[in-house]
């Protein structure tokens, strides 16, 4: 299985080794490159697709040459469960993995992050997703936890951090700062914020910081983690979210799988 960018693609950078490619049709997809190193395929929908509709997802997935029929979806929680596929578990899980060839793992986001990993040494690789509450609990580490326990080392995982909520935009009160204190770095000033402020007392939260100093200090190196830096709400030819189009609007979905 191939993820075809084709004749009529066209491709330009959006940072941290990340790539947009866009089709004159309309069609476009993120593509996370670095785990093409590791034999994942790494990619997130945009605006064009609205990932609530199965319909759009399933022309999205194959107009980039992969196969719908081996979507596998959980119900996402915002909370640190990572399942198996296969079997696709019951009930949910805000993170999966998988060592099958051509499984599609997949999560739903608009403003929340999407995380991959991938295992250089062996069939494994992983995609979470990745919002405020699964990161202030330990999402990432979690996700590494489940991959050690199949055989992996942490030391030969690469991982790419989706474009998400960036500090610009990511006002939080102090509530949710003082439950981001173990990654003192990712709790910035509230006069980062360029969005207008709807509390005096806010924060401007760096979710990709958390998830990096969580990766680290599950021993996943550092120069194999690779952030987005793209803003889903700056973005806004580019993205849904939901800080910008409220509850019930549009996601994105991203996927993950290895080529058979």
């Amino acid at each position: 299985m191939k993820a075809s960018a084709r004749n009529d693609a066209r491709a330009r950078e959006l940072g941290s080794g990340f790539i947009v490619v866009e089709r004159e049709k309309g069609q476009a997809a993120v593509f996370a490159p670095r785990l093409a190193s590791a034999g994942v395929i790494a990619m997130m929908s945009t605006k064009s697709v609205n990932a609530r509709s199965p319909e759009e997802v399933a022309a999205w997935l194959e107009g980039f040459g992969l196969q719908s029929e081996q979507l596998a979806q959980t119900e996402q929680v915002h909370g640190t469960d990572v399942a198996q596929v296969p079997p696709i578990a019951a009930g949910s899980a805000d993170g999966m993995w998988s060592q099958t060839p051509d499984v599609v793992l997949s999560v739903k986001a608009a403003d929340c992050a999407p995380v991959w990993l991938a295992d250089t040494r062996s069939q494994r690789f992983a995609l979470i997703h990745a919002g405020w509450r699964g990161v202030s609990a330990g999402i990432a580490s979690y996700a590494v936890a489940a991959l050690r326990r199949a055989g992996s080392r942490a030391q030969d995982l690469i991982a790419a951090i989706g474009p998400h909520l960036q500090p610009c935009c990511f006002e939080v009160g102090p509530e949710v700062g003082e439950r981001f204190s173990r990654w003192p770095k990712s709790v910035k000033p509230g006069a980062q914020l360029r969005v207008a402020r709807k509390r005096d007392d806010a924060f401007a939260l760096d979710l990709a910081t958390a998830i990096e100093a969580q990766l680290i200090d599950a021993g996943v190196r550092g120069e194999e983690i690779f952030a987005s830096t793209a803003c889903t709400r700056c973005e806004e030819q580019l993205f849904h979210s939901y800080r910008r189009n409220g509850a019930g609007g549009p996601l994105m979905v991203a996927v993950a799988t290895r080529r058979s």
